[in-house]
Formats: C-alpha cells, sequence, structure tokens
C-alpha cells in the first residue's frame, strides 16, 4: 500500500530475475564472521592432528641448522652461505606448515562457497569507486546503522572471547604448580593441549556467533531485494514483452501480410467464391508448377476485398460453393492443392481458360 507520499511498500518476495542479477553484481546474503570461524575451526583441527608432525619438523630443521652454524667457522660466512641458510629454513618452514597453509585457503573459500550458494564470479566488487575515497563517505559509513552494527558485533565476540580466555587462563594457573618438576618436553604437551583446546572453545564460540550473524544477514539482504507491486509488474513486461507493443507489432505483421496477400490476387490466374463467403484465389504456371497454389484466401469481409481487387485487376472470379469452402478449410495460403480437389480445380481453370480464348492443353 503506498503511503501519503506515494511511497510504494516493498511487499513482495525479489523473483529468480533480480536475484540473478544481484549475483551477478556479486550481492548475496554473506557473514565474513562465518568464513573467519569456519578458518579459524580448520586450522585448528590441522594443528591438533599434525601437531606431533610440525614438532618434529621445526625441531628437525632448527637441529640441523644450528649443527651446520657449529661446523661452519666464522671465515666461512660469506653471502652463498647466508643465502643457502636462508632458503634451507625457508623451504623447510614451508614444508612444515604446508598443510596447515593448504586448509586455510581451502576452508576460506569453503565458508565463501557455502553462503553464496555455489560459486560466483562477479567483477562488479573490484570496480573502481571513487566515492569509497571520501573522506566523508568512509565516516559516513562508519557511522551508519551497518557501521555502529559491526562495531556492535565485533565488541559482543571481543568480550565473549575474553571471559573465555579469563576462564581458561585461571584455570592453568591453578594447575600449573604441578609442572614445576616436569621435564621440558612435558611442559610443552601440556601448554599445547591446553592451546588446542582454548582454540576449539573459541573457534566454536565464534562459529555460533557466525551462524547467527548469517541468519540475521540473510533475513537483513531478504528484506532489502524486496521489489514493490510495481517492480514486479516493470519486470513481468520486460521479461514477456510489453501487452500493448506485441499486440501492435502482431497487428503491423497481419497488415503486411494481407498487403502482400491483396499484391498476390492481382497475378492470379482465378478466383474461387461461394460466392459471399468465402474467396481462394489460385495461380498455375503449367510449365513450372506441379499443381495449382493458393496465394490468398479470405471469409467475409476479406472476401469481398479479394473479389474487388480481382474485378479491378481483370482476374476472373468463378462460383463453386464446394470447391470454395474445401479449398479455404485444407490449404493454408502458399500450399499447392491436393490430389483429391485436383479435379475439380482443373475444371475451374478449363473454364477460365475458355473464356479467355485459350486452349487447356
Amino acid at each position: 500500500m503506498a503511503d501519503e507520499d506515494g511511497f510504494e511498500e516493498k511487499t513482495e518476495e525479489a523473483s529468480p530475475k533480480k536475484r540473478e542479477d544481484m549475483r551477478k553484481d556479486g550481492k548475496v546474503a554473506q557473514s565474513k564472521e562465518l568464513v573467519s570461524a569456519v578458518l579459524m575451526l580448520g586450522a585448528t583441527a590441522v594443528m591438533y592432528g599434525s601437531a606431533k608432525w610440525v614438532f618434529n619438523g621445526l625441531s628437525s630443521m632448527f637441529e640441523s641448522s644450528f649443527l651446520e652454524l657449529g661446523r661452519l667457522g666464522v671465515q666461512d660466512w660469506n653471502t652463498e652461505t647466508i643465502s643457502a641458510m636462508s632458503t634451507f629454513a625457508i623451504s623447510g618452514m614451508g614444508y612444515v606448515l604446508a598443510p596447515l597453509s593448504l586448509v586455510v585457503v581451502v576452508s576460506a573459500v569453503a565458508g565463501t562457497i557455502v553462503q553464496h550458494g555455489g560459486i560466483l564470479w562477479s567483477t562488479k566488487p573490484f570496480e573502481l569507486d571513487l566515492t569509497k575515497l571520501s573522506p566523508l563517505g568512509g565516516l559516513k559509513r562508519i557511522f551508519s546503522p551497518d557501521g555502529i552494527f559491526e562495531l556492535f558485533k565485533a565488541s559482543i565476540k571481543l568480550i565473549l572471547v575474553g571471559v573465555i580466555l579469563f576462564f581458561v587462563f585461571e584455570k592453568w594457573i591453578g594447575k600449573s604448580a604441578e609442572l614445576w618438576d616436569a621435564e621440558t618436553n612435558q611442559i610443552l604437551i601440556h601448554l599445547g593441549d591446553h592451546i588446542i583446546t582454548t582454540l576449539f572453545i573459541v573457534a566454536g564460540v565464534m562459529t555460533i556467533l557466525a551462524l547467527i550473524d548469517f541468519g540475521f544477514q540473510k533475513y537483513r539482504f531478504e528484506k532489502k531485494i524486496m521489489m514493490t507491486k510495481q517492480e514486479v509488474r516493470e519486470e513481468r513486461k520486460q521479461i514477456d514483452g510489453n501487452p500493448q507493443i506485441k499486440a501492435r507489432i502482431r497487428s503491423m505483421q497481419r497488415q503486411i501480410a494481407t498487403s502482400k496477400m491483396m499484391e498476390a490476387v492481382k497475378t492470379a490466374d482465378v478466383i474461387v467464391t461461394n460466392p459471399t463467403h468465402f474467396a481462394v484465389a489460385l495461380v498455375y504456371d503449367r510449365e513450372n508448377m506441379a499443381a495449382p497454389r493458393v496465394v490468398a484466401k479470405g471469409v467475409d469481409h476479406m472476401a469481398q476485398k479479394i473479389k474487388k481487387i480481382a474485378r479491378e485487376n481483370g482476374v476472373p472470379c468463378v462460383e463453386n460453393v464446394p470447391l470454395a469452402r474445401a479449398l479455404y478449410k485444407a490449404l493454408k495460403i502458399g500450399q499447392f492443392i491436393s490430389k483429391d480437389l485436383y479435379n475439380a480445380v482443373a475444371e475451374v481453370l478449363a473454364y477460365v481458360y475458355r473464356l479467355k480464348g485459350r486452349n487447356d492443353s
């Protein structure tokens, strides 16, 4: 319903076409929090599953590095030595941390695909928009409802994570006294277990918050893309075509077809009539045609028009009620007569030829 200012409310759900147009522009319901949560869950799971392998790999790399440093003397240090040691360290770190890096990338991509309902390719978000470079525009975005809502979400997330870490660390402090006499490996294992557990808890809380946020973002997106009744009508016109324009096109097509048909009447050999309701124009070229062909036909008003043009152009009209009806009903314009009508049409043509003083043979 329109309000007093003539503004029509958006009461209709977005059409498939509008949803597709929004997807092409890269506009879909999405939550940045969900991608972060999935990424953190995946990274933590990899850290938990490959902790021993990563620890052994890093230990072996550092051990090899220190042994090499101990073997070399100061006089052996040069640019090539430093380059080789750096390459070894970087490649070793990359090899050890490769699973974690791979899972981070896969998690980020998976989180995005899940939200978008599939792979979404669009260059619209990357197009240059000079309005985004405006400081005033930036301030407006920060203090807009969306900006304030994002700040509120970040604050809630920070508070929850802070509370979790507080209770976890408080529990750690209570158990730390048990590690005074423990060996280094035991301390590292203990700390590693607690760190992984804490990360899982934080990731779980972030996932719950992200799911809530995604649901809210989807709700907001659906409300945002709703359409007015007028927009739905306009879109339907674009898809189906304007009825008035389509009717006008059909009318013009009929006029063109009728004009061509009337021109063909002028060159017809005979008009078969019934005599008032039907009229069928036939043409027959004995040298180039196997049978007579219908070039025009009409009923009632159109039949009278065909006969008028025929008389004006000296085309004979022959009254044959059953033949006129049969030709009109059985044949379309441009078709050759069928065998069952050939004898009757031949008699009419023979009559016409005799009238013109021509021989039938």
